[in-house]
C-alpha cells in the first residue's frame, strides 16, 4: 500500500510541475458540481487492516461553491465487499454518506486541493456459511466516521474536469474481532470525473 500511496504523490506533483496548460478555479457561474468516480478501498492498520482484502468502491460528490476557493459537498459511496482472508463468504459492504469541506488551491498548471468529513457509515454482511461449515446472520449497523483527503483537478472547458483523489475513511466500532467491536481505517485512491452546472 505505501508504495501506490508514495505513487500517487508523485504523480501528482509530476503533472503540477510538468503540464503546460494553467488551470482555472471554481467557476462561479456553475452553481453546482458533479463528481463520479471509481476507486480502490484499502483497509490499514490494525485487526481490520490485516484481516480483510480491498474492495472496488464508487461515488458521487455534490458540491456547492462558495468562492473560487472553497466549496461545501456531500460525499455519496459504495465500497463493494471487503473479504475475510480465511471466512471468504464474509464480506462487509460500506455505504456512507458524509458532507465535506474543500479547500482548492491554484498551481499554475493544476488545482490541488484538500478535503474534510464527517459522516454516518453503513456496514452490512450477507447471511453467510463459514469455512468450518457454520451458518450466520447477516448484520446491518450504522456507525459514525470521518475523512480527509487531497488530490489534484485537471481542467477541460465547459466545467469539466479530471480528478486523481486520495482519501482516508476512519470508522468507529466498524466491525466485531473475537467478541470486540474496532475501528476501520480505509486508503481510497480513485479517479474521478466533474462536472458544473
Amino acid at each position: 500500500m505505501k508504495k501506490i500511496i508514495f505513487s500517487f504523490i508523485a504523480f501528482i506533483t509530476l503533472m503540477a510541475f510538468s503540464c503546460p496548460r494553467a488551470s482555472a478555479l471554481y467557476d462561479l457561474n456553475h452553481k453546482t458540481y458533479l463528481d463520479f468516480g471509481i476507486g480502490y478501498s484499502m483497509p490499514a492498520g490494525g485487526d481490520w487492516g490485516e484481516q480483510y482484502e480491498s474492495s472496488l468502491s464508487a461515488s458521487i460528490s455534490i458540491e456547492k461553491p462558495r468562492s473560487e476557493n472553497y466549496a461545501l459537498g456531500v460525499d455519496i459511496g459504495y465500497e463493494g465487499g471487503h473479504a475475510h482472508f480465511i471466512e471468504k463468504n464474509c464480506k462487509p459492504k460500506i455505504f456512507y454518506i458524509a458532507p465535506y469541506f474543500k479547500e482548492i488551491k491554484d498551481f499554475g498548471a493544476i488545482d490541488l486541493y484538500a478535503s474534510i468529513g464527517i459522516g454516518l457509515y453503513h456496514r452490512w454482511v450477507a447471511a453467510y456459511t463459514g469455512a468450518n461449515g457454520a451458518k450466520y446472520a447477516g448484520a446491518f449497523s450504522g456507525k459514525f466516521g470521518g475523512n480527509f483527503g487531497f488530490g489534484a483537478l485537471y481542467n477541460f472547458e465547459n466545467g469539466l474536469s479530471l480528478n486523481l483523489n486520495l482519501k482516508v475513511h476512519n470508522i468507529q466500532k466498524f466491525v466485531g474481532i473475537n467478541g470486540t467491536m474496532v475501528s476501520a481505517t480505509n486508503f481510497v485512491p480513485s479517479l474521478m470525473i466533474k462536472k458544473g452546472f
